[in-house]
């Protein structure tokens, strides 16, 4: 009996020997900085504001799909900045929805919420339509 529990003596010695504290290199990073767009957007209200349309149309997919979803808000931004101006100067009103839409599609895609960027999508396509008409 004394045999075997030398020899289990010995194993456990052995395995916990082998273990050591493990540290990690925090400066090593494994992420790749995304491209950032540096072509601001120009044009009207009437060519650019279907254009934040289209992009909030596939923002709930990128979520989903786990996408570039980031991307297509910072697009939306940059597109809505671009006629913002315009956009207020015709219709103050709608000017403040379409923003409060832009950024509830911003917490859509930072929360992971599809269902919420389809409404962002719908609101979105009722506001342009309006702003379109009366423009």
């Amino acid at each position: 009996m004394r045999p075997r529990r030398t020899l289990a003596l010995i194993l456990l010695a052995a395995s916990s020997a082998s273990c050591a504290a493990t540290t990690y290199d925090t400066s090593i990073s494994s992420e790749s900085a995304a491209p950032t767009t540096t072509i601001v957007p120009t044009g009207t209200a009437a060519e650019l504001l279907p254009l934040v349309v289209m992009e909030s149309s596939v923002l709930s997919e990128l979520i989903v799909d786990k996408g570039d979803k980031i991307g297509a808000v910072e697009r939306m931004e940059a597109l809505w900045a671009a006629v913002e101006v315009e956009v207020v100067r015709t219709d103050r009103d709608i000017a403040i929805e379409i923003e409060a839409e832009i950024a509830k599609g911003r917490a859509a895609a930072t929360l992971n919420r599809p269902g919420s960027a389809d409404k962002v999508y719908r609101n979105l396509t009722a506001l342009v339509q309006a702003y379109l008409t009366i423009a």
